[in-house]
């Protein structure tokens, strides 16, 4: 939508307008080569070109994982780390890109239709709907050329990633120490000392807040900030105006039959012969044909429940149910929504092993009555006539706001909009602006800075928005009272954690060879509690588990305490006992999906071997002042 409204700023209005941006730029051109913009080059790798505004919104989505993981607030400390993953993960895709557009990796255009018109979200009444599609990825505030092309780049990345997954190989016996490792039992005791307990213990002097403040003060900055001016319109809004009559509905249901029809389903019976560390694929294939011979003469079922593999199925007489394309692995799928009801496939190689695949019955997709989808039509129907009508204010908009150039008050007052400000807006912040990092990048640029300048529209979620920043600060450091209380508070919980940490060294010694901690607990009054666990269990953090995990058994055997400091805690940790996961509770069906999960870690881990390879062997710059203050991101 915005695309097309951008394209229709033509003729005089452009005209002018580009006059005058050519006029601030002479104004404050003294000024451009003090402070980075947007189309900076801040990196490059054998050539290629990272700019800062990639820069910029690569480290946006890394703080929104962050903020998902931590919550809001993301330590100071972790800054650095983020700023610098952000730089790693600009490099590695740089050079894999290049390494793969070299080797000849492509995804077509078709195959990434055709995967997004198969994605069931995307879908009204089980049909694809490209309205429906362009406002869900309008509502994450992306396009859809940039959502099919990170599709497309994802896509090809895959293709490189399945290559050393294929070619990965695992034996045996590395897949049964695997599984003794990787579902070993551990079961024994855990003291828990808490060190706000110690935080009356704690003194601090009347300098050590101070000092502190004085050797950190990177840690005591305001952000920068703007304050904001803006106009929306949103499709509530317009959706509020439109009108239209059941004969409308239905006549637009009318000019749309073709896409209300159901998906096909077939209904299917299998025999599967695993490939399994029992059964090599050459077995497989053989004992798959000679299942086939008997066919010719026995019952499918009857064979299915003696021979299958697939215990799900098998005792059903190979029974798979009705299905949709898309539900089975696509080598099983193709085959299946190939045959006529009743005939047999050919031998068909899966990751599972081989299969023999059985068209039981067939409903052709149907042509969903009115009533049964009048609720889904409503929706689409309204939401068309709203966008239509969103469409028409919003190249208003556009119109005005560009002649007014850096003030929006007579283009609030034109369109009968209300005028909104938001201040204290930051580079990372929570604001709706926060929701579009071009948006961000472009109220922190120098023509927003220093002229006001209206920007383009943007659109975010179900709403287009123009804004101007009509006030700017740069970041300042607090002042020292304003944070004492912080600091001080901060202080007393890392000297409370020391003193929790040494009264654990003192515990430790206490605790005999053999004996028990909740006797010693009890004595001095410590939290004391058992485990029995395996790997991937939720009851404890995964820092704590993998602390439970990460003794020999030869220190198990010794009955070895440990120590682990989480937060405020610190815990001593007793292994008393540990049992090695069996292979043989596994049915085959399980084993070959564990071994698909095997290969596909060691197939990641080589690739990024590989990357890191690639990394080594390339040129690389970058800029030295990227992480400073010049930079903020």
């Amino acid at each position: 939508m915005l695309e097309a409204i951008r394209q229709g700023f033509t003729g005089w209005i452009a005209f002018l307008v580009i006059g005058l941006i050519a006029v601030t730029l002479v104004i404050s051109f003294g000024n451009m080569d003090q402070t980075p913009i947007e189309d900076d080059v801040v990196i490059t790798v054998n050539g290629n070109e990272i700019t800062l505004f990639e820069y910029r919104e690569e480290y946006s989505n890394k703080i929104a994982e962050f903020q998902e993981m931590l919550g809001e607030e993301i330590p100071d400390i972790l800054e650095l780390t983020i700023k610098e993953s952000t730089t790693e993960d600009l490099i590695l895709r740089s050079l894999l890109l290049d390494y793969m557009s070299a080797k000849g990796y492509r995804v077509s255009p078709e195959y990434v239709a055709e995967l997004i018109r198969g994605n069931e979200g995307l879908q009204i009444g089980g049909v694809f709907d490209r309205e429906n599609y362009q406002a869900i990825l309008a509502s994450q505030g992306i396009t859809m050329e940039k959502f099919e092309s990170d599709l497309r780049l994802q896509l090809e990345i895959n293709q490189l990633r399945r290559g050393f997954i294929d070619t990965s190989f695992i034996t045996p016996s590395e897949f049964r120490a695997f599984i003794e490792l990787q579902l070993q039992k551990r079961s024994g005791e855990l003291i828990t000392i808490n060190a706000e307990t110690f935080a009356d213990q704690v003194t601090l002097d009347d300098t050590q807040a101070s000092i502190y403040y004085e050797n950190n003060l990177d840690r005591f900055q305001t952000n920068e900030e703007v304050d904001v001016e803006y106009l929306s319109i949103s499709l509530d809004d317009v959706a509020q105006s439109v009108n239209y009559t059941d004969d409308d509905l239905r006549n637009y249901y009318e000019d749309n039959l073709e896409r209300f029809v159901s998906n096909e389903e077939r209904k299917s019976s299998h025999i599967l012969i695993a490939i399994d560390e029992d059964t090599t694929e050459d077995e497989a294939l053989s004992l798959i044909m000679d299942v086939k011979n008997r066919l010719e003469t026995e019952n499918f079922g009857d064979l299915a429940k003696e021979l299958s593999d697939d215990p799900g199925s098998a005792e059903l007489g190979g029974d798979l149910g009705w299905a949709e394309p898309g539900l089975f692995v696509p080598e099983f799928d193709k085959v299946l929504f190939n045959l006529e009801i009743g005939q047999m496939s050919e031998p068909v190689q899966t990751q599972f092993g081989f299969h023999l695949i059985k068209l039981d019955d067939l409903k052709e997709g149907q042509q969903q009555e009115f009533d049964e989808i009048s609720l889904e039509l409503d929706i689409e129907y309204s939401r068309l006539l709203a966008e239509d009508k969103l469409f028409e204010k919003a190249d208003r908009l556009a119109d005005l706001s560009l002649q007014a150039f850096n003030e929006l008050s007579s283009v609030a007052a034109k369109l009968d909009l209300a005028l909104n400000r938001i201040d204290g807006v930051t580079r990372n912040g929570d604001s709706i602006f926060n929701q579009d990092p071009e948006l961000v990048s472009n109220l922190f640029s120098q023509n927003s800075i220093e002229a006001s300048e209206n920007t383009p529209l943007f659109e975010l979620g179900e709403s287009i928005l123009v804004a101007r920043v009509i006030a700017h600060r740069l970041p300042e450091t607090k002042d020292f009272l304003s944070v004492e209380t912080q600091i001080s508070d901060y202080l007393i919980d890392q000297e409370s954690l020391e003193l929790a940490s040494s009264y654990a060294d003192t515990v430790k010694q206490q605790i005999e060879p053999n004996g028990s901690f909740k006797d010693l607990a009890e004595k001095l009054n410590l939290e004391v509690s058992t485990f029995d666990l395996i790997r991937g269990d939720t009851g404890f953090s995964s820092g704590l588990v993998e602390a439970i995990f990460s003794s020999s058994t030869p220190d198990i055997e010794q009955t070895k305490t440990l120590s682990y400091i989480e937060a405020d805690k610190v815990f001593l940790i007793k292994i008393n006992g540990y049992e090695a996961g069996k292979l043989e509770v596994f049915s085959d069906e399980e084993r070959n999906s564990a071994k698909l999960q095997l290969s596909e870690q060691i197939g990641s881990r080589e690739l990024n071997a590989f990357a890191e390879y690639l990394r080594d062997n390339a040129e690389i710059y970058i800029e030295p002042n990227l992480y400073d203050d010049l930079y903020d991101l």
